[in-house]
């Protein structure tokens, strides 16, 4: 058994090493999807409180925009892209005769 090893150790030794990185690729792809889908989520959830309550504060588009540049860096556009213009397109405030009491139990039932 040993003289097996001894022979055929540079083989034994690349399959092991090849295995292991195999693995950590898995791994690693799986790790950067679940976290592009929880970015993406996040994002959908934040457009549709605040287009409910037809204002965004600007605090949260730079919180949304922060959220968005790092699910753009793990390869994820396209839907949240308009999500994010349609954010954006939301005023930061809204008049003191637009607001009522539905839209702030609203603001605060997620």
């Amino acid at each position: 058994m040993i003289e097996f090893i001894i022979k055929y150790w540079l083989e034994i030794l690349f399959t092991a090493v090849t295995t292991g990185v195999i693995y950590m690729l898995k791994e690693y792809v799986g790790v950067k999807n679940g976290v592009k889908a929880l970015l993406r989520n996040e994002i959908v959830r934040i457009y549709e409180n605040y287009s409910k309550l037809g204002y965004c504060p600007s605090y949260m588009k730079e919180n949304v925009s922060l959220i968005y540049s790092n699910y753009h860096k793990l390869g994820g556009n396209g839907y949240a892209t308009n999500l994010m213009k349609e954010i954006y397109r939301l005023p930061d405030v809204l008049k003191d005769g637009d607001r009522n009491e539905k839209d702030f139990e609203r603001q605060f039932s997620w």
